[in-house]
């Protein structure tokens, strides 16, 4: 058995809202969690959940797969296994064994998956890479910094009703504001990735995820407004470690696609 962790911090570059699910009025929070403090005492701490992190990983390094490859996905029910984890279903002939053989495929032919995990048809695939939370370097929970409080702010947008076709001639557009909050830029977190039992080639590939989100380096909403941009600085990350995911891709290109599109049949 084979456990490598990688621990690191991510700061918030600009303002980053990772959406909770509670709202107030207008104004959307965003997700905090409980901590217990060494004064005993409970605390609320904006986190950034694994889930969205794994999720924009997934999409990056699963995008890039396809993109090395030269594959065309077409198929909807392999899409959602590729990028979205997939959805377990029932067979009218399946009698709830474990398929080994598909496993094994899957895990050779797919590194991302074997990663990152999904469902095919009525089968689990377990991803080997665990993602933790992000928590914010604060007092509260590292002892040192500002306070948790300190790092949560609130900010507003407007939309307006521009369709003209909907109002009467002399009717004014409506303009609507509504409140979010987020996470002060600056913000530090601490965070880690655990590795299981990984091959060469899942290792590189996990690297080649994180060179990818170094690249595009964002997390939560709104990225596409000037808020989620972030730094990244991880332990035992070295980018050149990379280059045996994608000599691998390079080589067994033709067959790659081949099965996915025998993995497309099958579902």
């Amino acid at each position: 058995m084979k456990t490598e962790i990688f621990q690191g911090t991510i700061k918030a570059l600009s303002p980053i809202h990772h959406g909770g699910p509670e709202q107030y009025g207008t104004v959307k929070t965003i997700l905090t969690i409980p901590f217990l403090t060494d004064a005993e005492e409970i605390v609320e701490i904006p986190v950034i959940h694994g889930n969205a992190i794994r999720g924009y990983l997934r999409r990056l390094i699963m995008q890039d797969f396809l993109e090395n490859i030269e594959y065309q996905l077409d198929n909807p029910k392999l899409y959602h296994a590729l990028f979205s984890g997939g959805l377990l279903e029932a067979k009218a002939k399946s009698t709830g064994q474990i398929d080994a053989k598909l496993k094994r495929e899957i895990r050779a032919h797919i590194p991302p998956l074997s990663l990152l995990g999904t469902a095919i048809g009525n089968q689990m695939i377990q991803g080997k890479l665990k993602v933790d939370l992000a928590v914010p370097i604060v007092e509260e929970t590292k002892e040192e910094g500002v306070s948790a409080y300190e790092i949560k702010s609130r900010d507003f947008g407007t939309r307006l009703d521009d369709l003209r076709e909907y109002r009467e001639e002399d009717e004014q557009a409506t303009q609507m504001k509504y409140e979010f909050e987020v996470i002060v830029p600056g913000t530090r977190f601490f965070h880690e990735f655990i590795l299981l039992d990984t091959s060469e080639i899942e290792r590189a590939c996990f690297i080649r995820a994180l060179n990818l989100w170094n690249q595009r380096p964002y997390l939560g909403g709104k990225s596409g407004a000037g808020y989620g941009k972030i730094q990244i600085e991880y332990d035992n990350w070295v980018p050149e470690d990379e280059r045996p995911y994608l000599d691998y891709l390079g080589t067994e290109r033709e067959e790659l696609s081949a099965y996915l599109d025998e993995l497309g049949l099958m579902l």
